[in-house]
């Protein structure tokens, strides 16, 4: 198949599914679009499941929307519009796709609110992401309601709503393992959500006790395919950094605040441009920030030349402050009076290291079947910085503790 044929199969939903999987198999490297994407997420998460060709529809309408690709999805539903149900909104993390946001790890909820007028609220909340409203029409975020005008709807509350994945049905839908019991919202649409995301789908009742046209098969197995960048490979700005640190845990320093000795360009850009995190956890272990006080530009440097850039305090007794080169902008560390030591190249590299944890740890603790989140993200750290993986570098024992958060330990912490 040439990349014109690959580009014109994958831009027709249409022609994908009337050419069923067998045209899925061996596919050059190159090539596909949107399209391919989407469809590779829909086998990524169906791995191997038999479905027939108006269900594969429906995961290939979901792949569509939770990667971003809503025009697609519209294409999608007008291909097949006997599948089954459709995906409303999605604030979900696609196979493979590494984010810090969504991230339900650990304790979490989606709460349906509910006002005396009947219009309805999602109240989301986990330990690692932070308290967020969302209209359950669209999925935007909205401001928080004031006290009394909304109530937590009751968890036994009689709510008209379509039946979904009914495991007492013989021609039941297929249903991933992580998807709990769906949440009726009424005008059938139901909401699920697990650690990766929520998600509010719809039934076609017109095609729900419809034949399905086609009988059911594998779409094959496989890893997702993506068209652009990876994160490691993507500029970090402030969008990235707001994503992994939240907007109150990063600061944009202007030129008249970072320190007058600092003469390291890309430090004072990325400062300045990005962002620097103000805060960091992960663990037990903690960083903040040196140069959010309003004071730093008149920080001197040390016995040894280097700034201090902030504090991480790793332990019980055992801290370590972290140190920036003012002209060449390396970063190195003093811990528990030890040192310096080399711990990163900049500190573009030495942020990189911290978000690429937030960034890592949904797949890490929730991988999807068949997904290496721990393997990718320890690739990719070491390719940042090779003193992050060096077992004879005093800096490895420090980063090491700071990976083997989401490594080793759990969302709890142990």
């Amino acid at each position: 198949m040439t990349r014109d044929d690959l580009d014109t199969l994958f831009a027709s939903p249409a022609a994908l599914l009337a050419a069923g999987p067998e045209v899925l198999a061996d596919l050059p490297v190159v090539g596909g679009g949107a399209g391919r994407e989407a469809c590779a997420q829909a086998v990524a998460i169906l791995d191997g499941a038999e479905v027939p060709r108006a269900e594969f529809a429906s995961w290939l309408h979901f792949g569509a929307k939770v990667l971003g690709h809503d025009a697609y999805a519209d294409l999608v539903a007008e291909a097949e519009p006997g599948m089954p149900w459709r995906t409303v909104w999605a604030w979900w993390r696609p196979v493979r796709v590494y984010r810090a946001k969504p991230n339900l790890s650990g304790d979490a909820n989606v709460e349906v609110h509910e006002a005396p007028d009947g219009r309805l609220l999602l109240k989301l909340w986990s330990q690692w992401t932070r308290e967020r409203w969302l209209d359950p029409a669209t999925g935007e975020q909205v401001p928080a309601p004031v006290d009394g005008e909304f109530a937590e709807r009751p968890y036994d509350a009689p709510v008209e709503g379509p039946v979904l994945f009914d495991p007492d049905d013989a021609h039941g839908l297929y249903q991933p393992d992580a998807w709990e019991e769906p949440v009726p919202l009424g005008g059938g649409r139901v909401m699920l959500f697990e650690p990766r995301g929520v998600v509010v789908l719809e039934r076609n009742s017109a095609a729900a006790d419809g034949p399905t046209g086609s009988e059911a098969v594998s779409w094959g197995t496989g890893g997702p395919w993506f068209t652009g960048p990876t994160a490691a490979e993507a500029p970090l700005d402030a969008a990235r950094m707001e994503e992994a640190f939240d907007a109150d845990g990063t600061v944009r320093l202007t030129q008249d605040r970072l320190p007058a000795a600092l003469t390291h360009a890309p430090t004072r850009e990325l400062a300045v441009t990005a962002g620097l995190p103000t805060w960091f956890a992960a663990g037990v272990a903690t960083f903040t920030l040196a140069w959010n006080d309003g004071k730093a530009h008149g920080l001197e440097p040390d016995e040894n030349g280097l700034l201090h850039l902030g504090t991480f305090e790793l332990a019980y007794a055992d801290t370590g402050r972290v140190l920036v080169h003012p002209e060449t902008g390396a970063v190195s560390m003093v811990r528990n009076g030890q040192g310096p030591f080399p711990f990163a190249r900049d500190t573009e590299t030495f942020v990189r290291l911290l978000e690429a944890v937030y960034r890592f740890m949904s797949a890490c603790w929730n991988p999807y079947p068949g997904e290496c989140a721990e393997r990718d993200f320890l690739s990719e750290v070491a390719a940042l910085e090779p003193l992050s993986v060096n077992e004879e570098s005093p800096a490895q024992d420090v980063w090491e503790h700071l990976f083997a958060a989401i490594t080793e330990l759990s969302p709890w912490g142990f």
